[in-house]
């Protein structure tokens, strides 16, 4: 799980977010994420939440950030807490075009 640490499921490791955190709800549909530009800050928690009507999913593929969310049936929900600051992309392997840029500070 060492190359998970960077990014986690919320709760996934045991560490809570800071107070001041907050949730940033990212949604999938029409085949995109919205917002597709993402600024957040460490601890903050990325909500995904599928509006459409098939079936879609979160994958992080850049490297130190790597973190596959499974698959997100219409109206599932996931969570990721940002552990580190930088930059990475969000894809759904469902469909090749569906990308999210994700911008950590600390």
């Amino acid at each position: 799980m060492r190359g998970f640490a960077l990014l986690a499921l919320g709760g996934a490791m045991g560490l809570a977010a800071p107070a001041s955190a907050e949730e940033i709800v990212v949604k999938m549909a029409g085949s995109a994420y919205a917002p597709e530009v993402i600024e957040a800050r460490m601890g903050d928690t990325l909500r995904f939440v599928n509006d459409d009507t098939i079936p879609h999913n979160v994958f992080v593929p850049t490297a130190g950030y790597a973190i596959d969310l499974g698959k997100q049936d219409p109206a599932a929900e996931a969570t990721l807490v940002l552990r580190q600051a930088g930059a990475f992309e969000v894809e759904c392997v469902f469909h090749d075009f569906m990308t999210a840029k994700v911008e950590v500070t600390p």
